[in-house]
């Protein structure tokens, strides 16, 4: 090999490495988009909004809000899932596609650990039990032993078979040990019209969809899931409180991306989720979805996932529930 040849190609492979770096530099040089897999309006929609204008004035590019609701979720979460592992495809994830989903499904068009890196868990949710304001039932103990003195004779409805919402309420029902009549619904929203409207005797719902009813005197919550009360309904009790300790179904949200994303990259979008949720505005406006706000690190996301998945999978099998 000629001599200046051989120093040329030497010259062109150590550039190599630089040229990478300069490309890696210049991210993001397009917009992002974030994809939420739920309709515009329910609570990780909204979250999503407060989240995108603050990261696009961090990261010098928009980021585009794509909703791509159905299946529970799961259109979404597959389509970002396929998605190029370049840090312009962020999913808006919640237990429902990565805990829940895994636990009740045989056939998941993704893999809920291996098809996506975690960057940050930013809010928990807790569901709460509510009736119409003219219900007889005053109290969650009310609830739960007409429930025992007569099985299936109380309705309820939830957002979906295997939503959040009707796995804390089987959940419940195993702690407690009495069997309300599940009536599934398309979402939050609509179950609790359909308990306002009387089809079924009371509702598991979102804070978010709950919150219009209760303050609006339609409704009445008798207790919260989470493990501490909820700020939006600070006088209802948890039902922790109401005897069973053991008794938490509070689901998360989280941001993440295709695996295989660079590291870097994660790195950097960790790092503006973080400063995006220590501004107050966002805490506030996110705190007024019934979301309590929290900030995480990618390796505290990746860490709650094989337990969480755990925990709803043993649900499911005393419950029988199970989709293809």
């Amino acid at each position: 090999m000629p001599e200046l040849l051989r120093r040329g190609l030497l010259a062109l492979a150590a550039s190599i490495p630089s040229l990478a770096v300069a490309q890696r530099a210049r991210w993001p040089n397009r917009p992002l988009r974030l994809i939420v897999p739920f309709q515009p309006g329910a609570a990780p929609d909204l979250l999503a909004r407060a989240y995108a204008p603050r990261l696009a004035e961090l990261l010098g590019q928009p980021v585009l809000i794509e909703n791509r609701a159905g299946a529970s979720g799961l259109v979404g979460t597959e389509v970002a899932a396929r998605a190029p592992a370049d840090g312009y495809t962020l999913l808006l994830a919640n237990a429902s596609v990565l805990a829940i989903s895994p636990a009740i499904r045989t056939n998941l068009p993704y893999d809920p650990i291996g098809s996506f890196d975690p960057v940050a868990l930013v809010g928990t949710d807790d569901s709460a039990l509510v009736v119409r304001a003219d219900s007889p039932f005053r109290r969650a103990t009310d609830v739960l032993a007409a429930a025992k003195a007569w099985p299936d004779g109380l309705s309820y409805s939830s957002g979906g078979i295997g939503s959040s919402t009707h796995m804390a309420a089987e959940f419940l029902q195993q702690m407690v040990g009495v069997d309300l009549l599940h009536v599934p619904y398309r979402g939050s929203p609509q179950a609790l019209a359909g308990m306002l409207t009387g089809q079924v005797d009371m509702t598991f719902t979102t804070m978010n969809a709950a919150m219009a009813a209760v303050r609006g005197r339609a409704a009445r919550a008798l207790a919260t899931t989470g493990a501490t009360r909820d700020p939006l309904l600070p006088d209802v009790p948890t039902f922790a409180e109401l005897g069973f300790p053991a008794y938490e179904a509070s689901g998360w949200l989280g941001f993440v991306v295709p695996a295989g994303t660079p590291p870097d990259i994660v790195g950097e979008l960790a790092g503006a989720i973080r400063q995006v949720a220590a501004q107050p505005g966002t805490a506030r406006r996110v705190a007024s979805l019934g979301i309590k706000p929290i900030l995480s690190t990618p390796a505290a996301f990746r860490a709650i996932l094989p337990p969480e998945i755990a925990r709803w999978s043993e649900v499911a099998r005393q419950a029988g529930v199970q989709l293809e």
